[in-house]
């Protein structure tokens, strides 16, 4: 490669209590590249961003940035360097406008004698979003721009500060950046980093491996905190990466195909004539024990708030809901969980855990009442449930009192799996059940749905892509425009491409 190196890692170690992060860890990045990395969550990935960031001090090594050792003792450092990140959560504040948020804590570049003009901040700002090509007012309240151009804001910003402090090739790390934007957002996306790539270093951390592979020129795979190996685009192979970042081969055919079993002929869940008003026309289908149902459409479908109605979130307008042949009523969650059935939703983060409380309390939260002797919570039967579900769904903890917020994504899921199957869920709805984890996390959340399957559990899933739906269902739903425009049997042996599907859905 004729590229001149930006960041070399030399060494880096990291351990922190009982584990061992980066074990030596080294690895060169070029200038002017888009850079995948790529790894299981624990590889070591956001152990090493944290230390190109500030955020981490390492236990050994050398860091040399721009051909000079370098100490980074907090973000700013990084900053000031030239080197900026966009978190998968975000940072923008949502009650600024766009050039508050590009600005903020730097106001005193627009500051006239004592006195901070905004006309200044907001011309600046039009200037550094045209550069970038957003057109986006900079009075724009952020509250209302969608998290793609939330994304592009932090971007601007981070590019804006390299330039403030006179780096020609700032650095430029995206975590997760595609994981809540649609398939038309992703595309413009990457069009601007490509663009971005021509003036600066982008390092791009994701779990959805064709994506890394399409847009990065070299891809770094680690494994358990070490460098496993490096290629460029033309060599690279999503069914090669996933292998060295497991260091195992998947279960055949990837979502367990192989274990897919039948359903029952017993009806669980009836829905007759369900509507939600300017949503939803009236649909009915019935579920099985043990059947995988893939509801499936594009964005205004009417997929989300179907399910939601099952879920308690959304109050349907009319039709029935029957469970177990009995008709139910279900306005607000706590009637789903009375008819148990359990919703896992799409941001596990916010509406399916209490990431500042412990994997026992979360697992725990909706059966405290079992859990009680004499009337107060038994300590003893609180820690055998949380323990005994960890195991079912094998959570990888170092204890069930560990913060979920320290969880990695696909831990996190698991705990929320074991919460419901704590509450003796019979029909589960799995709303995206891989989003934002990695690729061995996945085949575990894969092996998970076919063993609830095979135990006679009954699941409603909406997933990331339409290959991961075809893969994991038994029969899919259809929707386009609020109606039921298809059904579609799966079976593992004869399943239905893409293709085949795609015409109904648009």
């Amino acid at each position: 490669m004729n590229k001149k190196k930006i960041i070399e890692f030399k060494g880096i170690r990291k351990v922190f209590p009982g584990v061992v992060a980066l074990k030596g860890f080294d690895m060169d990045i070029y200038e002017k590249e888009i850079l995948g990395l790529v790894g299981e969550n624990g590889a070591g990935k956001s152990t090493l961003m944290k230390i190109l960031t500030g955020i981490y001090q390492p236990d050994g090594g050398q860091f040399i940035l721009r051909g000079q050792p370098v100490v980074m003792h907090d973000s700013l450092d990084a900053i000031e360097q030239g080197i900026g990140m966009v978190f998968q959560e975000g940072s923008i504040l949502p009650n600024l406008t766009v050039a508050e948020n590009m600005f903020l804590c730097h106001e005193k570049e627009f500051s006239r004698h004592g006195i901070v003009s905004e006309p200044m901040m907001r011309a600046e700002a039009k200037k550094v979003l045209q550069e970038n090509d957003l057109n986006i007012s900079p009075s724009t309240m952020c509250s209302t721009l969608s998290p793609a151009q939330n994304q592009m804001v932090e971007i601007s910003r981070l590019l804006w500060l390299s330039r403030l402090y006179k780096h020609e090739n700032p650095i430029l790390i995206l975590d997760e950046p595609t994981t809540v934007l649609l398939e038309k957002e992703i595309n413009i996306l990457f069009g601007i980093l490509k663009k971005i790539k021509e003036h600066a270093t982008v390092i791009l951390i994701s779990h959805r491996l064709e994506e890394i592979v399409e847009n990065s020129d070299r891809i770094v795979v680690m494994k358990d905190g070490d460098y496993v190996t490096d290629m460029l685009q033309a060599d690279a192979d999503t069914n090669k990466i996933e292998q060295l970042m497991v260091g195992r081969d998947l279960a055949e055919g990837y979502y367990r195909r192989n274990e897919q079993v039948d359903p029952t002929e017993e009806v669980v869940l009836e829905v007759d004539n369900l509507s939600i008003e300017n949503i939803l026309e009236p649909i009915s289908f019935k579920l099985h024990r043990g059947e995988i149902l893939a509801m499936v459409g594009l964005i205004g479908s009417g997929k989300e708030e179907l399910v939601k109605s099952l879920g308690g979130s959304v109050v349907a307008s009319s039709g029935t809901i029957k469970r177990n042949g009995k008709q139910v009523t279900i306005k607000q969650p706590k009637h789903a969980i009375a008819n148990a059935i359990g919703y896992i939703p799409i941001d596990r983060r916010i509406e399916g855990l209490a990431t500042d409380l412990d994997i026992a309390e979360n697992i725990n939260m909706l059966v405290f009442k079992r859990l009680k002797h004499l009337g107060l919570i038994s300590g003893k039967k609180e820690r055998e449930n949380a323990k005994h579900w960890m195991d079912i769904v094998k959570v990888k903890a170092t204890s069930h009192r560990m913060k979920c917020g320290n969880l990695s994504g696909g831990n996190q899921q698991k705990v929320v799996l074991g919460k419901w199957l704590s509450a003796d869920s019979e029909v589960l709805i799995v709303d995206h059940p891989t989003r934002g984890i990695d690729v061995g996390a996945k085949d575990e959340i894969y092996h998970h749905i076919r063993t609830l399957a095979k135990q006679g559990k009954s699941m409603i899933i909406m997933c990331d892509t339409l290959e991961e739906d075809i893969g994991l269902c038994n029969r899919m739903l259809i929707l386009k425009d609020g109606k039921l425009v298809d059904e579609v049997s799966c079976p593992p042996d004869d399943k239905p491409t893409p293709a085949d599907i795609i015409e109904s859905i648009v």
